[in-house]
C-alpha cells in the first residue's frame, strides 16, 4: 500500500504568507488606521517568521504556531480596516472575534519556545486551560458583539444586534482577566524554562527576552511621552523576528558547538565521555547517556545532566539512540531521553555518535594501555619518549614539539613512532591514535610524565 504523498516542502507556508500579504495590502488600501496597524505588522512578521522556521526545521511546533498566529492577525487587520470604515459586516466580524484565538496561539508558542516542547509535563494542564479559555472567549465573541466597542468597529454584528445580560456578565468576568493571565504566563514560562535550561537554550531565551525588553521600553516611552501604546504595539513585531532567529540559528549554533566540542575542550578537562554527553544534551535539549559494554548489557560511562545514581545497565536500545560498533567484544550506544527526534536532530545525533565511537575507542585503549603498563611496556619508554609524550598531551603538534625542544622534524617523528610502537597502538583508518593513546596514557593514575 502506497503512503499518502506529502505536499512539496514549503508550499503551505508559502500559501499562508501569500494570503497574509494579500490581506494586509487590501486592508492598507482602506487607509492607515494607527490603532490597527500593529495587527497588520504582526500578521506579516508572524507569518514570515513562522514560514522561515518551517522551511529550516520542517514541522517545528513553534513554526506552526507562529504561522497560524500570523494568519489570524492578518485576517483581523483586514476585517477591522473594512469595519472601521463602515464596510462589510462579515469582514468586520472576522476582525473581532478571533482576538482570543490570536492571544492563545501566541501563548502556546511562548510556552513551547524554543524547541517545541513544554518546560515540563506539569505544564500540560496549563495548556488545557489556555485552549479552553481561548475557545470559550472566541465563541462568545463569534456569537455576540461583546468586543465591538473596544475594537472600534462601527458596523453591526452580522448574527445579533445586542448582547444578553448573562453573556455580558460572563464576558466581563472571563475574557479580559483571561487575556491578562495569558500574557502573565509568558514571562513565567520563560523563567521556568530558563531555570531548567543551560547552554544554547538559555542563549535562545536571552534573544527573546532582549527583544521583549526593547518592545516594553518603547511601549512605556509611548505611554509616558505621547499617551499612546501604539509605538509599543508596533515594536512588538520585532519579538517574533527574534524568536524565529533564535529557534533556527540558535539551534544551528548549538549543533555546531556540539559537533566541535572536542576542539573546544580545555587541557584541564579529562572526562571525554561526560563532555560528549553534555555536548549532545545541549544540542538536542534532552538528557543523554553514553554507554559501553557488550551486546547484552551496557553500562553508563558518560551522563548529562549529572544524576545522584548511575542509570541501570541497558539491555535494549530505545528508538532515540545510536548503536556504536567497536570490535568483536565491545559495543557502545548514545541514547537521548526523548520520545522522538526530528530528521535534522537525527543527523546531528549520527554525527555525534561517530565522535562517540572515538571516545569509546579511547576508553578501550585506556584498558589496553593499562595492560601494557602492567606488562612493563610503559616503563620501557626512554626519557626522551616520555618528554615527547608529555608535550603531545599538552596538544602540541610534531612541529611545535620541534620548536619547544629545538629539535628537527626528522628527530621528533621517529620518537613519536617509537612511542606508538611500544604501546602497541597501530594506525587504524577510523581512529586518531595520537589523541586517543595520549589521553588514555595520561588517564592512568600510576603514570607520571616527565616535563622538560
Amino acid at each position: 500500500m502506497s503512503s499518502t504523498p506529502r505536499l512539496p516542502r514549503g508550499l503551505v507556508p508559502l500559501l499562508v504568507v501569500s494570503g497574509c500579504v494579500l490581506l494586509v495590502s487590501w486592508g492598507l488600501a482602506e487607509g492607515v488606521w494607527l490603532s490597527n496597524l500593529h495587527n497588520g505588522l504582526l500578521g506579516l512578521s508572524f507569518s514570515l517568521v513562522g514560514a522561515y522556521v518551517l522551511l529550516q526545521r520542517r514541522d517545528h511546533p513553534v513554526g506552526r504556531l507562529m504561522l497560524a498566529a500570523g494568519a489570524v492577525a492578518a485576517v483581523m487587520f483586514w476585517g477591522r480596516q473594512l469595519g472601521h470604515t463602515g464596510g462589510d459586516r462579515w469582514a468586520a466580524w472576522l476582525g473581532v472575534w478571533p482576538i482570543a484565538t490570536s492571544i492563545g496561539l501566541v501563548t502556546l508558542a511562548v510556552l513551547t519556545f524554543p524547541d517545541g516542547r513544554l518546560p515540563s509535563p506539569r505544564w500540560r494542564p496549563v495548556v488545557a486551560v489556555v485552549v479552553a479559555l481561548a475557545v470559550v472567549c472566541s465563541t462568545l465573541s463569534l456569537l455576540w458583539p461583546v468586543e465591538y466597542d473596544s475594537a472600534g468597529i462601527a458596523v453591526a454584528h452580522p448574527l445579533t444586534s445586542s448582547t444578553p445580560t448573562w453573556v455580558d456578565a460572563v464576558w466581563s468576568a472571563l475574557a479580559h482577566p483571561a487575556y491578562t493571565a495569558f500574557q502573565l504566563l509568558w514571562p513565567v514560562a520563560i523563567w521556568a524554562r530558563w531555570r531548567s535550561a543551560s547552554g544554547w537554550v538559555r542563549r535562545q531565551l536571552a534573544w527573546l527576552l532582549l527583544a521583549a525588553a526593547g518592545a516594553a521600553l518603547v511601549l512605556v516611552t509611548g505611554l509616558v511621552g505621547w499617551g499612546t501604546p501604539t509605538p509599543g504595539l508596533i515594536a512588538v513585531t520585532t519579538v517574533p523576528v527574534a524568536a524565529g532567529l533564535a529557534v533556527v540559528h540558535g539551534r544551528h549554533a548549538a549543533a555546531y558547538a556540539a559537533l566541535t566540542w572536542m576542539s573546544r575542550r580545555g587541557p584541564e578537562q579529562d572526562d571525554l565521555p561526560t563532555d560528549l554527553a553534555r555536548a549532545t544534551s545541549e544540542a538536542l535539549g534532552a538528557p543523554v547517556v553514553l554507554w559501553l559494554g557488550s551486546e547484552t548489557s551496557l553500562r553508563p560511562v558518560g551522563v548529562w545532566p549529572p544524576t545522584p545514581d548511575d542509570p541501570a545497565p541497558l539491555t535494549e536500545l530505545p528508538p532515540t539512540s545510536r548503536r556504536i560498533a567497536l570490535d568483536d567484544d565491545r559495543v557502545g550506544a548514545l541514547t537521548v531521553d526523548r520520545a522522538e527526534v526530528t530528521p535534522a536532530e537525527g543527523r546531528i545525533l549520527d554525527d555525534l555518535a561517530a565522535q562517540a565511537a572515538l571516545v569509546l575507542q579511547h576508553l578501550t585503549l585506556g584498558e589496553l594501555v593499562e595492560q601494557e603498563r602492567l606488562a612493563g611496556h610503559l616503563e620501557g619508554l626512554t626519557p626522551r619518549e616520555r618528554e615527547v609524550l608529555g608535550l603531545m598531551a599538552e596538544g602540541l603538534s610534531n612541529s611545535a614539539i620541534c620548536e619547544r625542544l629545538h629539535l628537527s622534524v626528522k628527530t621528533v617523528e621517529p620518537v613519536v613512532g617509537s612511542v606508538f610502537a611500544k604501546l602497541r597502538l597501530h594506525q587504524q583508518p577510523d581512529t586518531n591514535r595520537r589523541v586517543l593513546a595520549v589521553l588514555a596514557y595520561l588517564r592512568s593514575d600510576d603514570v607520571r610524565v616527565e616535563q622538560p
